[in-house]
């Protein structure tokens, strides 16, 4: 981060995106991860969190994801994404690229810290 965060404050929209999981919010149990994914991720929210906090007076925001599983489409098919993104479906990658764009294009007096999902 050091080597980065000189880069970072020179940007005209300073924004570090995260994607944490909710693997990493206290009580979280609902997904089959390994424990050390649990124990990674749970690293990761602290470290996000920090970083928001130290970095907002300068300006940058800070934005972690915090999804469940969700279904993620290849990427390299040539076919179209015809994942199904209705309130019943499980949340899709489109649905996480679709929250960090809103979230970015926010003008500058907005900082969204995080976003937390409900698993269908």
């Amino acid at each position: 981060m050091k080597h980065f965060l000189p880069l970072l404050l020179n940007s005209d929209k300073p924004d570090v995106v995260t994607m944490v999981s909710a693997c990493g919010t206290a009580g979280h149990h609902r997904s089959d991860a390994h424990d050390g994914f649990y124990a990674t991720k749970s690293a990761q929210a602290g470290f996000s969190e920090i970083l928001s906090k130290r970095l907002r007076p300068q300006g940058v925001r800070a934005i972690s994801l915090y999804p469940p599983d969700f279904d993620s489409p290849d990427p390299l098919s040539e076919e179209p994404d015809t994942t199904p993104r209705g309130s019943k479906d499980a949340l899709t990658a489109h649905s996480l690229v679709d929250c960090i764009l809103f979230a970015v294009a926010q003008p500058r007096d907005c900082f969204i810290k995080a976003f937390h999902f409900e698993q269908v």
